[in-house]
């Protein structure tokens, strides 16, 4: 450490000795300058390591204050656990388990984080603490933990939610008066899928994961064949089909010849949370030898039901939905009526009965970045 740096340290450890709060930030301030590169963990660390005994931290911490910003650090939490991880997201609320002294966490936390988002809200100024303003008053956690991360060189970004104006200087305690000169991201509640894509995607390209290097992020427009198929139903096929007079080059088809291997068509892609939405047109082959057919169609999320639709015969339907959270997408389609048993199918083809077999497509189903 320059000499500089060790008189800044100095001044610093002298001004945070007037409380409770103050004696852990005084006692933890040795692990403020450390180079976050080496991989150890300085001795007065007061968090976990892992098994190669380097710092357990994660990398975004989400700063907010108690009456103003909760509500949005919450939105933002659930959003950047979906991109990230959840090792990789601290919030206090949910970051420190029962039974454990939160002063050194807070402090271990803020100050090694990688990225630091500052929820301000239209309270966070004038929230008081007795009569003094609580964003100056002795030991306010927010402001100390802006501190830290400033010192610690973390990229602090400014969420201003809603039309909130930013800060000026002059608003700031001097410590952490050069928050006013970051540029800030704007959470709107009544945009807030748009907003948090946002900060995701600000957020994601500056921090770096083990290795150093982020997956490469997906491009704008994917076509969902193109991931290769994780399984698939016997009678599912990727291959070009006309739905309602158009011609789609990329589909999944779903159709049976003489009887159905499975009375529901099925193919799961692994997405691993890398899109934000999904949209296809499903509906029943032009070709179909039974048009008068009806295909339902189902899309699964990690098992979870984000959309079914019924189409006809020249009445497709279009399927648009937020895949933004999932890891695995399945895609199901049936006739309704289909004959179960090969047996019975056969008996039923040899007497010239239909065994309402489907001839169904998810035509260019398409990702969206």
């Amino acid at each position: 450490m320059s000499q500089v740096d060790n008189q800044q340290e100095k001044k610093r450890t002298r001004e945070w000795t007037t409380s409770r709060t103050d004696d852990v930030l005084r006692l933890c301030w040795p692990t403020i300058g450390r180079k976050r590169e080496t991989g150890t963990a300085p001795h007065l660390w007061y968090g976990t390591l892992d098994e190669k005994g380097r710092c357990a931290i994660s990398k975004v911490f989400i700063n907010f204050r108690v009456g103003d910003g909760q509500d949005s650090a919450v939105l933002l939490e659930q959003r950047l656990v979906t991109e990230l991880g959840r090792d990789e997201v601290f919030r206090s609320s949910t970051g420190i388990t029962a039974g454990t002294a939160f002063e050194p966490r807070l402090v271990e936390a803020a100050s090694a984080c990688e990225v630091m988002l500052v929820v301000i809200g239209p309270r966070w100024l004038t929230i008081t603490k007795g009569s003094v303003a609580s964003i100056a008053a002795p030991a306010d956690w927010v402001r100390l933990e802006i501190e830290l991360a400033l010192a610690g060189d973390a990229k602090v970004i400014p969420i201003l939610v809603g039309d909130i104006k930013m800060p000026a200087e002059d608003d700031l305690p001097e410590t952490i008066r050069e928050l006013a000169g970051r540029q800030y991201i704007r959470l709107h509640h009544r945009s807030a899928k748009y907003s948090l894509d946002q900060i995701a995607d600000s957020v994601r390209a500056l921090v770096t994961s083990d290795n150093s290097v982020l997956p490469p992020p997906p491009a704008q427009v994917t076509m969902l064949t193109s991931l290769g198929a994780a399984s698939r139903t016997a009678d599912i096929s990727l291959s070009e089909a006309n739905v309602n007079g158009r011609y789609y080059s990329e589909s999944i088809v779903y159709r049976c010849s003489d009887f159905a291997n499975a009375v529901r068509g099925r193919i799961a892609f692994n997405l691993g949370r890398r899109f934000r939405s999904f949209r296809t047109t499903a509906g029943v082959l032009d070709d179909a030898l039974e048009g008068h057919q009806t295909g339902v169609f189902q899309v699964i999320g990690d098992g979870v039901m984000l959309a079914e639709r019924t189409a006809s015969h020249g009445a497709p339907c279009v399927i648009d939905v937020d895949v933004s959270t999932v890891l695995r997408l399945e895609l199901i389609a049936h006739r309704p009526g289909t004959t179960r048993h090969p047996m019975l199918a056969g008996v039923l083809a040899i007497s010239g009965k239909s065994n309402n077999l489907p001839e169904l497509a998810w035509a260019n189903p398409t990702l969206y970045a």
